[in-house]
């Protein structure tokens, strides 16, 4: 992010030349569209939750102690927008699935995790998914055997030919680089 958000959040917005607004937009556009994006896959409601986030942060700005905080700030924002719509959204479908299925179909609430929970378990999946991508093979194929197929380390020795406690080393490995790579991305959870 560049010192264009800062001057979105530290100056009177209305007062700046047209061409430094659009600028301030595209990158207040561009910071926030992936993980919106991730979160409820969909193009237009992501551009409309930007919009809104851009109109908070006009009428709410906090004082500017860094742009570390501005950028958390923007984040949870954004985050809490995104929530509220997809709340919205589940509601309508439980309300459209609660019709369709009153007929004695297999719906129930079996499981009573959050939006929030949700939100965050896909986002996190879809964001482990992609930094698999970027680890060495043998990494990733420790990570996956463990992560999406359950197999014990035991299992995995037995599948990759090595023994339980290099699995157990490797894998520590694994994680501790996507546990980095997670924490670099989005910062601490209290943000």
């Amino acid at each position: 992010m560049q010192r264009n958000l800062l001057l979105l959040l530290g100056s009177n917005f209305q007062q700046l030349n047209v061409t430094l607004q659009e600028e301030i937009y595209r990158e207040f556009y561009h910071f926030l569209y992936q993980p919106i994006m991730y979160m409820i896959n969909d193009h237009p409601a992501t551009e409309d939750i930007i919009q809104e986030a851009f109109m908070t942060a006009l009428a709410k700005s906090p004082a500017a102690e860094s742009e570390e905080h501005i950028k958390a700030w923007i984040k949870v924002v954004a985050k809490n927008l995104t929530i509220n719509y997809i709340r919205k959204r589940k509601k309508t479908k439980n309300d459209i699935s609660l019709e369709l299925t009153w007929d004695g179909g297999p719906y129930s609430h079996a499981t009573a995790v959050s939006v929030e929970q949700e939100v965050e378990a896909k986002s996190l999946e879809e964001q482990i998914s992609r930094h698999l991508m970027g680890m060495k093979p043998e990494q990733r194929t420790l990570i996956e055997l463990k992560w999406k197929k359950g197999l014990t380390y035991k299992e995995i020795a037995s599948e990759i030919q090595e023994s339980e406690g290099a699995v157990k080393h490797k894998l520590h490995r694994a994680r501790s680089y996507l546990k980095r790579k997670l924490l670099k991305e989005w910062g601490s959870r209290d943000e």
